[in-house]
């Protein structure tokens, strides 16, 4: 508990990413306090497997296959 934020909070950075007017596209939001794991909300550290363009691809091939949906 000391940690990390109640489940509300953890949810703030992808309730407010997908539905402020002010939220900034390809900005990565999480809490910005005591190593990023509590605290206010702000613009938070992008990990890097989310910048790695062979991981993306497997999420994106994984997500199609689980979805039955292609994208182009």
């Amino acid at each position: 508990a000391f940690l990390f934020q109640p489940a509300s909070q953890g949810a703030l950075p992808t309730l407010y990413a997908a539905t402020a007017v002010d939220a900034q596209g390809g900005a990565y939001y999480g809490p910005t306090g005591l190593m990023e794991t509590r605290g206010a909300l702000g613009f938070a550290t992008v990990p890097p497997a989310a910048t790695d363009a062979a991981t993306t691809e497997r999420l994106w091939a994984i997500s199609e296959a689980l979805s039955g949906t292609q994208f182009p």
